[in-house]
């Protein structure tokens, strides 16, 4: 009768120490048996950014741990119930469960309970039951917005077996979770050689350093707003400035593209392994390119990414964002009118180019250069075009043109930087003489002191009328052979006249 709880004792005693946390290592035996009736206590040091290799730890308190405390995160610990302490097979499967805690089903967690870590970065769990515990780390938007990447859930036993004296159980236990912080920017290129006007490509790069720590998982996801369209052919990825190979060592998930225009970039296991070569150590980019298809109606084109560096941030939220960068589309405005008294004249027709050489190109080959004018929308709406005319009211907008002062996401200061325009009256209105000379130097200006007003050029053109020719050409000169007309036929009806009197003199 007394076998089965001898037994039972002696496996408690018997039983391979408690894991040294999540590292999964193997626990050490402890000669005495776990005291039920008391409580243990779990202390979480949150450290942020630590350099090498940072477990859980042994349980003991580290002596000056790497990284920097970070207070005012949340963590959460629930009891396993399904572990029983008192069971060596128990044990076996608490070690099973370290490896992997997406094992442990919900039904098996008691209620939760949440502690703050203090300004030492240390949240403190007392009077825990013996037992083994899930610790999961609950971050707000904020502080994942702000880079900083959750720890991975882990479990714990209280106590465990003590790393030092072995034949002794550890109530205090000290864990260490690693903790990342990661950052990224976001850069655009919409600058002169690229980007002067709709249907033109604008580069986007994002760039993070590599994470400290080794990982699992590190994903760049974009969601490319509705006037923009991925280049295909110009996605890559560059690590310590050297470019990835696609397919082998990151895959741009297609499915998302076409779904929601959205750019997902995957490490793959051999991207992983070589990101993890250099933990915290040099720079990873992704560069890829797209094309302007249409324009918002103030002509600011708004862009961020995010990264997911590692299993502890979900896909299904925000990431690690960029801040938002800009790219800015304007309008040259034009009107038309009459030099003598202003009226304003339909029917000009107006073409714009990026520089004096496209321009002066053009003239000379109007037919073969015709590729050089730009193309916009006329007024802002409709199908892209390179030719503008004025409408009743005198006006037309070139729509569509990159602003001159706004380059890959700065306000530019200096002229001498600014994207030049050039514009080019190809028909004058009916009864007008076509402008003699080339609009140089149009500058489509963001007002900083007005950043929802869209950039624009005002540029006003007067047509002088057409010359009356001489009436030597003209009037007169019908006038004149008219009155000879009628002198040769009045000459011709004298002669007729005098001929018959002459017949009748005979």
């Amino acid at each position: 009768m007394t076998r089965t709880p001898l037994w039972r004792r002696a496996a408690a005693a018997l039983a391979v120490g408690a894991l040294a946390l999540a590292g999964g290592a193997t626990a050490a035996q402890a000669a005495p048996t776990i005291d039920f009736s008391t409580t243990g206590t779990l202390y979480v040091h949150k450290r942020l950014n630590p350099q090498g290799s940072l477990l859980p730890g042994d349980g003991l308190p580290a002596v000056n741990p790497p990284g920097e405390a970070l207070a005012d995160v949340d963590f959460v610990v629930q009891k396993i119930d399904k572990i029983d302490l008192r069971w060596t097979h128990d044990w076996d499967y608490v070690r099973t469960l370290a490896a992997d805690p997406s094992r442990i089903e919900q039904s098996w967690l008691l209620s939760p309970v949440t502690q703050m870590t203090d300004a030492a970065g240390v949240a403190m769990f007392s009077n825990l039951e013996i037992g083994a515990y899930l610790v999961t780390e609950k971050l707000t938007p904020e502080q994942v917005a702000s880079g900083l990447a959750p720890a991975a859930p882990f479990v714990v036993t209280v106590p465990m077996t003590h790393p030092v004296d072995l034949d002794e159980w550890l109530y205090d236990v000290h864990v260490y979770p690693k903790n990342l912080q990661s950052s990224v920017t976001k850069t655009v290129d919409d600058g002169p050689r690229q980007t002067y006007h709709v249907g033109d490509t604008i580069g986007w790069t994002l760039e993070s350093r590599t994470p400290v720590q080794p990982t699992t998982k590190f994903v760049f996801k974009d969601a490319l707003v509705e006037h923009l369209e991925l280049f295909e052919g110009r996605v890559s990825v560059v690590l310590r400035g050297t470019e990835l190979e696609p397919g082998t060592d990151f895959t741009v998930d297609a499915d998302a593209l076409a779904d929601d225009n959205t750019l997902v970039v995957r490490l793959t296991d051999d991207g992983l392994a070589k990101l993890n070569a250099y933990p915290g150590n040099g720079y990873i980019m992704l560069m890829f390119s797209t094309t302007v298809v249409s324009l918002p109606e103030d002509g600011i084109i708004t862009n961020k990414g995010a990264i997911f560096p590692n299993e502890g941030v979900s896909e299904t939220g925000p990431g690690v964002e960029t801040p938002e960068v800009t790219s800015r589309f304007g309008e040259i405005r034009i009107v038309k009118t009459d030099m003598d008294d202003g009226t304003l004249l339909a029917g000009a027709e107006f073409k714009v180019f990026k520089s004096d050489e496209d321009a002066e190109a053009y003239q000379a080959d109007p037919v073969g250069q015709a590729h050089r004018a730009l193309e916009a929308y006329a007024n802002g709406t409709g199908e892209l075009t390179t030719t503008f005319t004025t409408g009743a009211d005198g006006t037309v907008r070139i729509t569509g043109l990159r602003a001159s002062n706004w380059q890959d996401g700065v306000y530019l200061h200096g002229e001498h930087d600014f994207q030049h325009y050039v514009v080019l009256e190809t028909k004058a209105p009916d009864g007008y003489e076509l402008a003699s000379m080339t609009f140089r130097g149009i500058d489509v200006l963001y007002d900083p002191a007005d950043p929802a007003e869209m950039p624009h050029a005002d540029l006003e053109i007067p047509n002088a009328g057409k010359a009356q020719l001489p009436l030597t050409g003209g009037q007169i000169a019908t006038g004149v052979f008219g009155l000879l007309g009628a002198l040769v036929l009045a000459g011709g009806v004298l002669l007729v006249v005098r001929a018959r009197r002459q017949g009748a003199g005979a």
